[in-house]
């Protein structure tokens, strides 16, 4: 490969050892395929901030909060299927970046953490800005690797190039998930402009930098198949397909037409998230059932639906009516993963199915297919979304269920979209309808937490299409220091803020029932004028009175920079019309 017409090792060349390293890291990871690193500022970790800066190859973004900055990345890596790298300096920086560390390891998003430290000389000895940062994050990330201190030998250099180009490798494995490299630097830190000082000349830096392996490279899934699995799958003529949370590496048509191809072959229906594309590519699957938390809730209706096989794709739907239905079944389970890992939290007894879902839809034969099974479930289907559609025509009020059962309908084609943990998520099950329309989704459904949003929101925005996130206030609340990266997106995020003062999610659990305690230390209600601290970061918020300004405004998105859309609810209101309307 050759370098580009501004050489990145000219100045560095002929600067200091610390430099050196740190710009051969950033050409390296440049050449491995990384677009962009996002640093935070700091002392130690100068030589690789510099570096990143320096680099025409790289897109270097600085975020001040190292804890937004780890989100900010999670949701560009999410989006793009690519790792991205992360920079902050040493001591409690890095100990920041731990809530997307977890996300990142339990979705299986590729990122690279790079932390910068004292020497050994200056650890344990009460030195400042220092902790131990070796295997921080635990069994969370796929690697740990502490880097030797900074050398121009030829020999060393080599060493960080095969350290980079084997974290870069790991971070894409059929395991997928964040690396750790913990780099220690002595000083001086900052570059020397002294041109009379070589350090080491670029022809060496060349041949130390160069890659045989082809850029962010994901590495590809087994197309093997258990056949004797495979002809127990296919023996049942009354299975359904279930499919929740999938962000899938193949891309959202690829993984469509096989789930498509799998229920075509096998005449079984899919039952699918809001949280995988299924849902908007409708056109795809004809058997396709997105309203199962409204029939199956009728007991007549979930016995006289019960299946002989279960086939799981990822990990199972948010709902928890239907984790309770497939409890109860004695069906013959089988669980599809792109991942080793465990997704049956309900322990079922169940046969493995580790590959890639387009290998399973290419070796599993067709079938005889039972007509009268597909047609019961697409009955049940079709009856429940006419008089859900119905409802919620009717609803005048502000109702949070229909702010998802909009966004379906009338956000633009191939709209990105990224759905808050709690009610969020689950109002998207209940009510997003299928449709045509090629939306993305994303979520930080790995450890299902709320930390991070917004900052994962924008991540997932930057360098793509107008996108949307859908948060609640708290959610929201919890990541406003993401507000402060918002001058770095490049791209559009319009954030539709649903605000019912507090956790709405608490109203649906049986904590809610308890004395006066419950609206201060659950439900937690917020005395945050969201116009206010929009203005003080120079946001674009305009609060919404009814439908038809809310659906004007998510109809056309604006094509750059960040808006906030607030919709006020009851969350009291709001539990008395889910009840009311998953009663159909």
């Amino acid at each position: 490969m050759s370098l580009p017409e501004t050489e990145p090792f000219d100045l560095v060349a002929r600067s200091t050892v610390n430099s050196c390293w740190g710009a051969l890291t950033m050409e390296v990871l440049a050449r491995l395929g990384i677009q962009t690193v996002i640093t935070s500022p700091g002392s130690r970790s100068t030589p690789l901030t510099v570096a990143a800066a320096r680099n025409p190859r790289i897109e270097a973004l600085s975020i001040l909060d190292e804890r937004s900055a780890a989100f900010y990345a999670l949701g560009l890596a999410k989006s793009t299927g690519r790792p991205v790298a992360l920079v902050c300096t040493s001591g409690s920086a890095a100990a920041n970046y731990w809530p997307a560390v977890v996300e990142a390891s339990m979705s299986g998003t590729p990122l690279l953490l790079l932390t910068a430290d004292r020497p050994l000389e200056l650890r344990n000895c009460a030195s400042g800005q220092t902790i131990d940062q070796c295997k921080l994050y635990g069994d969370f990330v796929r690697h740990f690797a502490e880097l030797a201190l900074p050398e121009a030998s030829p020999i060393m250099l080599a060493y960080l190039r095969q350290t980079l180009v084997h974290a870069v490798h790991i971070s894409l494995s059929s395991n997928a998930g964040p690396v750790h490299l913990n780099f220690p630097f002595r000083d001086p830190l900052v570059p020397e402009n002294d041109s009379t000082k070589p350090v080491v000349d670029a022809v060496t830096l060349e041949a130390a930098s160069t890659v045989t392996t082809r850029p962010c490279e994901v590495v590809s899934l087994s197309s093997a198949i258990d056949m004797v699995a495979l002809e127990r799958l296919s023996s049942h003529t009354k299975g359904i397909i279930v499919v929740g949370t999938e962000n899938p590496r193949c891309g959202d048509k690829a993984f469509t037409d096989a789930v498509a191809l799998i229920s075509d072959k096998l005449g079984w229906p899919v039952i699918a998230d809001a949280l995988n594309p299924l849902r908007s590519h409708a056109e795809a699957i004809p058997l396709l059932i997105t309203h199962y938390d409204a029939f199956l809730g009728d007991a007549h209706k979930a016995k006289e639906l019960m299946p002989t096989a279960i086939l799981q794709i990822g990990n199972l739907p948010t709902s928890k009516m239907l984790r309770a239905w497939l409890s109860s079944l004695e069906a013959v389970s089988f669980l599809m993963t792109s991942r080793p890992i465990n997704t049956d939290p309900l322990h079922r007894i169940a046969t493995p199915l580790y590959g890639d879902t387009q290998a399973l839809a290419e070796h599993l034969p067709p079938q005889l297919v039972e007509a009268n099974w597909s047609k019961l479930w697409l009955d049940n289907e079709l009856k429940t979304a006419n008089e859900l559609d119905s409802k919620m025509l009717s609803i005048e009020t502000i109702f949070e269920g229909k702010v998802a059962w909009l966004l379906s309908k009338h956000l633009p084609d191939d709209t990105p979209v990224f759905l808050a943990s709690s009610m969020s998520v689950r109002y998207a099950e209940y009510f997003w309808g299928a449709n045509s329309l090629t939306h993305s989704i994303f979520c930080n459904r790995g450890a299902n937490g709320i930390d991070g949003t917004l900052s994962t929101a924008l991540g997932v925005a930057h360098g793509g299409k107008p996108s949307v996130l859908l948060t609640g206030d708290l959610a929201f609340l919890h990541d406003s220091n993401g507000l402060l990266a918002a001058s770095e997106l490049k791209g559009s995020l319009t954030v539709v803020l649903i605000n019912n003062n507090g956790g709405g999610i608490f109203e649906h659990l049986p904590v809610s029932q308890i004395d006066s305690s419950f609206e201060y230390f659950f439900a937690t209600p917020q005395s945050v004028d969201l116009s206010k601290l929009c203005k003080a970061y120079g946001i674009c918020h305009e609060q919404l009175q009814g439908w038809n300004s809310f659906i004007s405004s998510i109809s056309v998105l604006p094509e750059s920079g960040l808006r906030v859309l607030e919709l006020r609810t009851d969350r009291k209101a709001d539990r008395a019309m889910l009840s009311e309307i998953l009663k159909i």
